[in-house]
């Protein structure tokens, strides 16, 4: 985006800024490592901004599993890269959940949370036999009524969380305001030069920028296009009366859905994207009928719920050809961060993964854990 000449002296433009880091992007991401920048540095001085608002993106329109990831991603992913390697992943999540419990769950009481497990239904236990131990899940036959007839059981872990992710955006932002970092809002980046960023409506003069983009990092530069593949996931929150005891998260990967109880009676569920993967591949936020009708499908056939819609919606993921996020130093015209692509697990592993781009930044850390799985070149 760029500003006109009319803009140039318009009311709507804001005065030039100076900061020590500026991080793009307002997500969970990119709050969270405001956060730990200025938890562990108070005196470096911190600015976010947001081309919409915070939370406007997948961070606040997910279906609010704080989650490890079910059985099913484990177990791929030890097929992917074997099984330490696919442990050490389990235990970054574990981490990253454990982290954002003690630091932001615990002592905000304004975050309505459910501490719950996550169940990842089996037609066969042996679908995922080879599901070494150490990853933590058993094996139950304790699911909901409903699925007995389609499936043997499921693979449990725990502690796991329902969450308000909005809530939990909200109260990160309201801390970062407390401890004086600025977040401007409607204020799009476009272009690094040596001295900061040129937004839509000013110049941030910077010495670090930390570019949390996630899914968006195409729009902002051609090079994150073959790292990068924006995709939608479609969620739909149903209403019914029906009687339905399920407590905890569910993932389904025969059927490629997630769900969860929200409340008595509404129910929150998403996927069914390989419906329609190519569809589903861009950066619009929509909803489509096909999809859409896919969950519906899951809900009558599946769950076998009498329901109505109370809301559609969609949003918008970044993956990687790896399935994992790519978190490094990146070449461009001033020090800058990359952290993105995260493949529908950025709330199981943003918290964390936001703690290593603070000590990336700070000097801490030279590599983040992600590197050791692939290490793109990224030049802008």
């Amino acid at each position: 985006m760029t500003i006109s000449h009319w803009q140039r002296s318009h009311s709507f433009t804001v005065p030039d800024i100076q900061t020590d880091v500026l991080i793009v992007g307002a997500g969970y991401l990119g709050l969270s490592t405001a956060w730990w920048i200025t938890e562990n540095s108070p005196d470096v001085k911190v600015t976010v901004i947001e081309r919409s608002r915070p939370g406007a993106g997948a961070s606040g329109r997910n279906a609010g599993f704080l989650t490890h990831g079910s059985a099913y991603f484990y177990h791929h992913l030890s097929e992917k890269w074997g099984v330490e390697k696919a442990l050490s992943i389990c235990r970054f999540a574990e981490t990253s959940l454990e982290l954002v419990n003690q630091n932001i769950l615990k002592s905000s009481p304004e975050i309505k949370i459910d501490k719950t497990s996550a169940l990842t239904l089996t037609r066969k236990k042996t679908d995922l036999e080879k599901l070494h131990p150490d990853f933590g899940f058993e094996w139950t036959n304790a699911i909901p009524e409903k699925l007995n007839s389609t499936y043997e059981g499921a693979f449990r872990k725990e502690p796991e969380y329902k969450i308000n992710p909005m809530e939990l955006l909200n109260t990160l932002r309201k801390s970062l305001e407390a401890r004086k970092v600025q977040i401007i809002e409607s204020s799009g980046a476009f272009e690094l030069f040596p001295d900061g960023v040129r937004t839509v409506m000013n110049t941030v003069r910077c010495k670090k920028v930390v570019l949390a983009l996630n899914g968006y990092a195409p729009e902002f530069h051609p090079a994150f296009i073959p790292l990068i593949t924006p995709n939608r996931a479609q969620m739909l929150a149903i209403e019914t009366d029906d009687e339905f005891e399920a407590a905890s998260l569910y993932y389904d990967p025969a059927e490629r859905v997630y769900w969860r109880k929200a409340g008595e009676k509404a129910i929150l569920i998403g996927g069914k994207r390989l419906l329609d993967e190519k569809g589903e591949t861009g950066n619009f936020e929509k909803v489509s009928p096909k999809i859409q009708e896919g969950l519906e499908d899951y809900v009558r056939t599946v769950l076998g719920l009498n329901y109505k819609v109370i809301h559609r919606w969609s949003g918008i993921m970044g993956f990687t050809e790896h399935e994992l996020p790519i978190l490094k130093k990146i070449e461009a015209p001033l020090p800058t961060w990359f952290v993105g692509g995260f493949s529908g697990h950025g709330m199981g592993l943003g918290f964390h993964a936001a703690k290593e781009t603070s000590e990336l930044v700070s000097g801490e850390r030279n590599q983040s854990f992600f590197q050791g799985f692939k290490d793109p070149k990224i030049s802008l």
